[in-house]
């Protein structure tokens, strides 16, 4: 069972969004520095091995809370707006970045956190292999 975002988060995540990607063309160049690249639409921004495992250390040590664990993930994010529509995301599928970010360490990839305008969930949570060319 899909479970969906309530309306308001969905509606803030896009609205977030949707000022990061009218700036994108300018913020995408020192992102890229940090793990981040956007494009059209769209952002992605992965944390290598080392700092996947440091934010599930971390998130560990506080307990998986929703609120400490948002501010261990996303504060690392070199965009501010992303970085909020991220921390909002996270209050509603926790879960699924939970179980993302424990993964990623698992398998010694990276974390990475995508986000996208348009008619699908505005922030993803996905992994992605230690031989990515993005992750590291």
């Amino acid at each position: 069972m899909r479970r969906t975002y309530p309306l308001t988060a969905a509606l803030l995540s896009t609205a977030l969004l949707a000022a990061v990607l009218s700036t994108a063309p300018a913020q995408a160049a020192s992102a890229s520095a940090g793990g981040g690249r956007c494009s059209g639409t769209s952002c992605s921004f992965s944390f290598s091995p080392a700092t996947t495992a440091a934010m599930k250390k971390a998130a560990d040590r506080a307990g998986w809370l929703a609120g400490p664990t948002a501010d261990i993930i996303c504060l690392r994010i070199p965009n501010r707006v992303v970085g909020l529509a991220c921390s909002a995301a996270l209050l509603f599928p926790y879960n699924k970045a939970k179980k993302r970010l424990i993964e990623a360490h698992a398998k010694g990839g990276c974390f990475v956190v995508k986000a996208q305008l348009g008619f699908t969930v505005p922030i993803r949570f996905t992994t992605a292999s230690a031989g990515d060319p993005y992750c590291g």
